[in-house]
């Protein structure tokens, strides 16, 4: 499944405080492809390829064990997930 979570951001966010999400994200889905999607000011994507969709909650879960991270993000949505074999 493919995942796409977007991210409101209230300020920029370092590559240091995003690769902690990121990794925090792959620790919890083992065997799971986790990047950074396309970013613009105050929106970037993540994308999660693994074998079952993220959870919102797993994400919030993640974002809340880094508290640093909590004050440069206003809100975490999911596009629809999507199988890799669909068209």
């Amino acid at each position: 499944m493919k995942t796409v979570l977007e991210i409101e951001t209230t300020k920029p966010i370092g590559t240091r405080e995003l690769n902690g999400f990121l990794v925090g994200i792959a620790a919890t889905m083992p065997g799971c492809f986790v990047s950074q999607g396309p970013s613009t000011r105050g929106r970037l994507t993540v994308t999660v390829l693994a074998p079952t969709s993220l959870a919102l909650e797993v994400a919030e879960e993640v974002l809340e064990s880094l508290p640093h991270l909590c004050d440069s993000i206003a809100s975490l949505s999911l596009r629809k997930p999507v199988s890799r074999l669909e068209d």
